[in-house]
């Protein structure tokens, strides 16, 4: 029998499960290197990432209501990604298993590769064989097809090197030595910090998604401990510049901050069991902080540049922001995966640790105390109780008693009646809440801007409530709202006018809008008291704009054919803006200093309103308030001729300015 007889004489051959993996992962590698140029890698990165943002951005304001709110979406986007991610890989496992049993014979014959098993044999022609590979003890034979057979070489001793020569020779394929799968490796404790900084080099690997970058982990506990503190660093600086340099540690906020440590060493855990190996809890836990180290770098990098960009800018900035968290899970997933070495049908409890264990109880979590806060200075905290204490003493004179019944009355008895034949707007502007000036602030630059632009010169009047214009404007009060209210209704003509009330305040999850002026309380406001109030007075056409947390609970019971119902967020939502320094809320702003200073119509002014209150509480990371509108049918068309008259009188007084122009040329020079 000649040498070529004997080594074409079939050789039975048995496979273990992490040998044949070693082939799925093989087949995979070069399926990727196949798809194009590393560099391409980088751009399909940042693409995925701007897909992923741009999901959750527009899906989480839709899916709202749904169980989990707007982290519904983020979720399933990811769970979408990973199911679609095993399914390939499945089916990779699948084509490399229906190719290679545990125990099968393989036999060189002249004309083509022969694999037997299950008394079944398939010929593998030799043009099918595209790479001979040698990884460790095994060799792996590529097919065209993206199918590989894994051949363990210890199984063809003691004619191993021939056997190799001869198939070479048939398939005119060299073998080549490929790199074993990467595993983390075990850190060397005489030099920790060359370990610490493979492990956060691998962390900007394993962000990337590389598969080498697993290799570069240095597993130990102490190195556990290291990536634990550099990340508790790394937040207390971020925590710093984000507070400012003026202040001094806080160390009730170290809850918050290591809050994640247990629940990252749960999600390691939980997704070695699954493995049924606990012995891969310490290399998971690693690449877990490792990945995280990175992620907590770009937040807040992200964070602290957000900050300085203009609003426009906003949107864009939030599905940057949400896209690289939703990267940064599945990073984490794949990191876990890969670092434990588990196996596909494996990889679903890292999925579920990560999601699960790792990410949706600190979502739960709403502890935001930070590590740093602004530094106490007593001197400037005792001059602002002074000057508060000092606000509220005008308000308990004994002469507010006397002074606001005459003030409500003066400034009634100026409202203008109606003219007959013109449609007209009368307007009440109601700042409720006493304590902060931003309210104060946004009724007066609304009454200004009706005064000014939509003619209601002598048909509006404000109510507010602040300590510093006691003596000067009349307070609000259901009372005053209600002597107001049947005043309008007296001097408005019923079926042409329209009431514009504006309130603007806090608001409570019961739907009650705050009228309050410390030490006194009024009545508490209700959509259904002002409602009652309204047809009492016998006023047809109105316009009401709630501004307040809440708002929308006020649409169904003050919606109807003759009303309009503008409110600053929904039912079950806060508002945003009312800070005590801020000129307006960010509805107040929106809708009137912005767009309808720029349109006479309501509901497109709405519209326009909608998308910047978005935008701007996208860039400050608020949930969105979602403002609501209601237009009745018989009150549109009565705004659309007051829209119509007021674009009339505007292009008049264009005109005549640019007709009075030329005269006045020559005095200007």
């Amino acid at each position: 029998m000649t040498d070529a007889d004997v080594l074409s004489t079939p050789v039975t051959l048995d496979t273990t499960v992490d040998q044949r993996m070693v082939g799925v992962r093989a087949a995979g590698r070069r399926l990727q290197r196949q798809g194009g140029r590393p560099w391409r890698a980088f751009f399909v990165t940042v693409a995925l990432w701007l897909v992923v943002g741009a999901l959750i951005g527009f899906f989480s304001a839709q899916m709202e209501a749904l169980p989990g709110g707007q982290w519904f979406p983020l979720a399933m986007i990811v769970l979408a990604g990973i199911v679609l991610m095993q399914r390939a890989q499945r089916r990779l496992s699948r084509r490399v298993a229906a190719r290679q049993p545990d125990r099968f014979q393989i036999a060189l014959a002249d004309d083509a590769l022969e694999v037997a098993h299950d008394e079944a044999i398939s010929r593998v022609q030799w043009r099918s064989i595209e790479a001979l590979e040698r990884i460790g003890d095994l060799l792996l034979i590529h097919l065209t097809t993206f199918e590989v057979l894994i051949v363990p070489l210890a199984g063809l001793a003691p004619d191993t090197d021939a056997w190799l020569a001869r198939l070479e020779t048939l398939s005119g394929c060299r073998v080549t030595v490929g790199a074993p799968p990467p595993v983390p490796e075990v850190a060397d404790q005489t030099q920790p910090w060359r370990d610490l900084a493979s492990n956060l080099a691998a962390g900007v690997g394993l962000l990337l998604v590389r598969a080498k970058a697993t290799a570069r982990l240095k597993v130990s506990a102490a190195q556990l401990v290291w990536l634990l503190l550099v990340d508790l660093l790394l937040i207390a600086f971020g925590n710093w510049l984000l507070v400012g340099t003026d202040s001094e540690f806080n160390r009730y906020g170290m809850a918050s901050a290591v809050f994640w440590v247990p629940l990252l060493l749960l999600a390691a855990w939980a997704s070695a069991r699954a493995a049924d190996d606990d012995r891969k809890t310490l290399p998971g836990a690693v690449a877990l902080v490792a990945v995280g180290i990175v992620g907590t770098v770009i937040q807040y990098a992200a964070i602290l540049g957000f900050q300085r960009l203009d609003d426009a800018f906003a949107m864009a900035n939030a599905y940057l922001y949400w896209g690289f968290i939703g990267w940064l899970i599945i990073a984490s997933i794949v990191a876990l995966a890969r670092a434990q070495q588990l196996l596909p049908e494996q990889r679903m409890g890292a999925v579920l640790a990560v999601l699960g264990l790792l990410i949706a109880p600190q979502w739960l979590f709403k502890d935001g105390s930070s590590l740093w806060i602004p530094r106490y200075d007593e001197t400037a905290a005792a001059a602002e109780s002074d000057a508060a204490q000092a606000r509220y003493a005008a308000v308990t004179q004994e002469a507010i008693l006397y002074t606001q019944p005459a003030l409500l009355d003066a400034a009634l008895a100026d409202i203008a009646p109606g003219r007959p034949g013109v449609p007209e707007l009368f307007v009440l502007s109601v700042g409720g809440h006493g304590n902060q000036d931003v309210f104060l602030r946004e009724v007066r630059a609304v009454d200004a801007l009706f005064r000014e632009r939509f003619d209601a010169e002598g048909r509006s009047l404000v109510l507010v409530n602040n300590p510093t214009t006691v003596d000067t404007l009349p307070i609000a009060s259901v009372t005053a709202l209600a002597r107001s209210l049947k005043v309008f209704g007296q001097r408005m003509n019923a079926d042409e006018d329209v009431l514009v009330v504006f309130l603007t305040s806090h608001g409570s999850e019961e739907h009650r809008f705050d009228l309050s002026l410390w030490p006194y309380r009024f009545d508490e406001l209700s959509p259904e008291v002002l409602r009652g109030l309204l047809d009492e007075a016998g006023i047809r056409y109105r316009a009401l704009i709630v501004s307040a947390c809440y708002s929308g609970g006020f649409v169904p019971p003050l919606a109807g054919p003759d009303t309009l119902v503008m409110t600053a967020s929904r039912a079950d939502r806060n508002s945003h803006g009312c800070s005590h320094s801020a000129d307006w809320t960010f509805f107040g702003r929106a809708l009137f200093n912005e767009a309808l200073r720029d349109t006479y119509a309501f509901d497109s002014a709405f519209e326009q309103a909608s998308v910047a209150v978005a935008e701007r509480e996208a860039a400050e990371g608020y949930t969105p308030s979602e403002p609501q509108i209601a237009m009745g049918e018989a009150v549109a068309p009565v705004l659309t001729a007051i829209e119509r008259r007021l674009q009339v009188d505007a292009m008049g007084q264009r005109r005549m300015a640019e007709v009075a122009a030329p005269d006045q040329a020559p005095q200007r020079q």
